[in-house]
């Protein structure tokens, strides 16, 4: 099974990647399974990402006309373009909401999927109020948490604001990172939790590279899948030869191996 399928991006336009754990990988990889379907698809950040691979054209423009037309043109010739608002510091800086809708309007797009915030390289994160910015009510949502977190303390080193974590869930420093405990990171409501019951959400779990990952994995969707909001969670290992794992459903309950 293709990532995504596992997201249904058959019914999904607008997809935003947000938290921790695999977020721009999990982007190229459904950028490049999309652009083999012979889609047109355009990737984009409105936070900040290091450039794409060169064989991904690069699109850098602010005024957000020209830069819906020259997508267009970009994509009349390529399957795949990666849009940013200009460079600073090496990175792509991220597109505002108004140049977000303008490039949504294009017709010559079947998909945009958007980095919608930054984690350091960290596996688990709670966001700052002001993040991931999404733009319109039927963008996907996509929390993304890193398997790798499980079993690792709670702090610097493996959280991205982990002072918001502590604050908000009542924790200290150094506290065992639980299935429970990833949960209540993901769905608090000021976190990615806010966005339960507005907008389409499926978690991605994703280094899920082991059995005992795995197993990790389907303990988390198993306590996801008991929120309100929440009908389907994929567990996934993005950067191997076999990216999806698992998925489960909660309409029917069901556990579909990749």
């Amino acid at each position: 099974m293709k990532l995504a399928q596992a997201l249904s991006l058959n019914r999904h336009r607008l997809v935003a990647l947000a938290g921790a754990g695999g977020k721009t990988a999990s982007l190229y990889l459904l950028g490049r399974e999309l652009a083999a379907e012979g889609k047109k698809v355009v990737l984009t950040t409105t936070a900040r990402m290091y450039p794409p691979p060169p064989e991904i054209p690069l699109l850098l423009e602010a005024e957000p006309g020209i830069l819906a037309r020259r997508a267009a043109e970009i994509l009349a010739d390529c399957n795949q373009v990666l849009v940013g608002a200009g460079m600073e510091g090496g990175k792509v800086v991220g597109l505002s909401c108004p140049q977000l809708i303008k490039l949504a309007a294009l017709t010559q797009a079947d998909a945009i999927i958007i980095e919608a915030d930054g984690s350091r390289g960290l596996p688990i994160k709670f966001p700052a109020v002001y993040e991931p910015i999404i733009c319109s009510r039927d963008t996907l949502v996509v929390p993304v948490l890193g398997i790798s977190a499980l079993g690792q303390k709670l702090g610097p080193q493996t959280t991205h604001r982990w002072q918001l974590a502590c604050r908000y869930l009542g924790l200290a420093t150094g506290t065992v990172i639980t299935p429970g405990l990833a949960v209540a990171v993901i769905c608090h409501p000021l976190s990615y939790g806010r966005f339960l019951g507005t907008n389409p959400v499926v978690p991605l779990l994703n280094q899920a590279d082991t059995l005992d990952r795995e197993e990790s994995a389907r303990e988390v969707a198993a306590l996801l899948l008991a929120k309100k909001g929440i009908q389907r969670v994929v567990a996934a290992a993005v950067e191997t030869a076999t990216p999806v794992r698992a998925v489960w459903d909660s309409g029917d309950g069901s556990f579909c191996p990749s």
